[in-house]
């Protein structure tokens, strides 16, 4: 085997190489270092790029020392714990726990609440397991979340369908960034832990009549009920309450019995909640076998006997299109068909196997299977190219297509113009596959320390009016249902994911024989109005609509024209 060298003119190690491989090690320790970390890769590769036409970064000495290094910790660590605000409010009980919009749109929701609550992580929850006689209470605290200095909570009534009552706590997250609003609902548990009492009598002093006090308004909230059963007056149950408030340090009635239920939860269980696995927000969802033995999922929405068509989901952009989109396609008759591609929820990916072909037979499968042949299909970023894949190899199997997002595989003027995480990980992807798997694996690490509004900002932080999408609680669920789809991938089919656009043919938009309507936002940084202009000029079959103040996001930035265009292309 012949001898690993450095890809730099001088092998030594330098001081630059010294604190390229602290930064790998700070990785996993230093939630600020992810920064350096990318900053001292990008520094590398240009130095690699600058030796070499055809670097082989995974061949350096310092570089494959840096992965084992890097590796052997990553094994050695357990789970980390989320830190999201959003994540934290719904992850750290064993009680049902879902964050919504003062629209009641789902932001995030644990597998209680998605049997308590019917919580759909992206769709619009419907509170039916609100009690109507704690209805105002709710709707105080969600008026206040409508403004961010006025944070409110309270604890409501639930019946659930058995007409079993329960308690929850309501109250307003404090927003991160202005125009952020949540509101937090965490069921309470009735039952009384026996754990609580200890930990009322020696974290807060409490005698036994207090207690006792503490226990009777947890669960019944009626102070003359309490001083009927303790054979005692309503005022003498009130001081006590008073003595309780000031022993907890808590303000109110509500605060305490917030506290308590929270104590019970924790001392009733002991572990944080399981988290909720991905789940189809359109409630339609169906898995299928191939006939190599692989399963393959799909879901459908808009009118159940309507004109069929596909649509196929990309990277971070899902295909969950938003209510707006959804009525729209209902009132147009249309059954619109999503199919979750091989690598990602419950479709089986080949590990052996080109994943953008794999991805196109996928398509050509359940589109036999279903028996759509024919029909109009769009394509939301990635997405697109497996549709490009097949159209071009089977003609007629669309009438027409409409897609968003890149049309050709990455160049370096495409790359030049991605944030600095984008650039190191596709360039790492191209010059080291095993080193791009330890990255991906440190950020798939980071994702789950702080959510998916990490893994977001890597991505388009930079870019000022996708800022402005991630600070909308309204949209922001939405993209964060498609996030949590692109991240059931494992990391290794996430990366081969991230590789579909070096893997395009170039020239495969001029095999493509039905016509092909694109659609592009003016900050969209993966294709320019120049790029679409010059392919619309070439090809007969091929629009270009650029769309003002949109970019990557655009069928959540621009969800009434998506709509219009969806329906322009599959009815005429």
């Amino acid at each position: 085997m012949a001898e690993s060298k450095s890809v730099l003119p001088d092998s030594e190690t330098t001081s630059g190489d010294l604190q390229f491989i602290n930064s790998g090690y700070r990785l996993v320790s230093d939630d600020k270092a992810f920064a350096d970390c990318v900053l001292a890769w990008a520094k590398r590769i240009a130095r690699a790029e600058a030796a070499s036409e055809t670097p082989t970064i995974d061949d350096d000495i310092i570089v494959r020392d840096y992965v084992r290094g890097v590796q052997g910790l990553l094994d050695s660590l357990i789970d980390p714990k989320e830190v999201n605000p959003i994540e934290k409010a719904v992850n750290e009980v064993d009680a049902a726990a879902m964050v919504v919009t003062p629209r009641g749109i789902v932001a995030s929701a644990n597998a209680e609440a998605q049997k308590r609550f019917h919580a759909v992580q992206g769709q619009v929850n419907r509170f039916d397991w609100l009690d109507p006689v704690s209805l105002s209470d709710f709707d105080e605290v969600r008026d206040g979340a409508q403004v961010s200095a006025n944070q409110k909570n309270a604890v409501v009534r639930t019946c659930d369908e058995q007409s079993i009552r329960g308690l929850a706590e309501v109250y307003t997250l404090p927003a991160e960034r202005p125009g952020q609003h949540y509101i937090v609902i965490r069921a309470l548990e009735t039952r009384w832990a026996s754990a609580v009492d200890v930990i009322l009598k020696d974290a807060f002093n409490m005698t036994t009549a207090e207690r006792e006090v503490s226990r009777a308004l947890y669960e019944t909230r009626d102070t003359a009920h309490i001083a009927r059963i303790r054979k005692t007056t309503p005022q003498t149950i009130r001081t006590q309450i008073r003595t309780i408030l000031r022993k907890t340090e808590t303000t109110s009635q509500v605060d305490l019995i917030r506290l308590i239920g929270l104590l019970n939860a924790r001392a009733g269980h002991g572990q944080p909640s399981k988290q909720a696995a991905w789940q189809d927000p359109w409630g339609n969802y169906r898995v299928l076998r191939r006939p190599d033995g692989r399963r393959l999922a799909y879901s459908w929405t808009g009118a159940e006997q309507g004109v069929p068509a596909l649509i196929v989901h990309g990277t971070a952009q899902g295909y969950l299109l938003g209510r707006q989109i959804e009525n729209r396609l209902r009132q147009a008759g249309i059954r619109l068909y999503a199919v979750i591609r091989p690598g990602f929820a419950d479709s089986e990916s080949c590990p052996k196997s080109d994943f953008l072909s794999q991805q196109a037979e996928a398509i050509e499968w359940l589109v036999d299977r279903l028996g759509i042949q024919g029909v109009p299909a769009i394509g939301i970023g990635n997405g697109s190219a497996s549709l490009f894949y097949l159209a071009a190899r089977r003609p007629g199997v669309f009438s027409r297509l409409l897609v968003t997002g890149l049309l050709r595989p990455y160049s370096e003027e495409t790359i030049g113009r991605f944030s600095p995480t984008q650039k190191v990980l596709i360039k790492l992807l191209r010059y080291a596959p095993r080193t791009s798997e330890t990255l991906g694996r440190v950020c798939y690490r980071y994702v789950q320390q702080k959510g998916v509004d990490w893994y977001l900002a890597q991505g388009w932080k930079d870019v000022p009016q996708v800022r402005q999408i991630f600070d909308n609680p309204e949209i922001m669920p939405h993209i964060r249902k498609a996030c949590e789809l692109t991240l059931t991938a494992n990391v290794r089919d996430y990366l081969r994911e991230v590789l579909i656009q070096w893997d395009m043919d170039p020239e495969i938009l001029e095999a493509v024989t039905c016509p092909v309507m694109h659609m592009h936002g003016t900050h969209d940084r993966s294709v320019t109005a120049e790029e679409a202009t010059a392919l619309a000029a070439k090809l007969k079959n091929f629009t270009s609509e650029e769309v003002p103040d949109a970019g990557y996001f655009l069928p959540y930035e621009k969800p009434q024209l998506f709509a219009d265009r969806i329906v322009k292309t599959v009815l005429g």
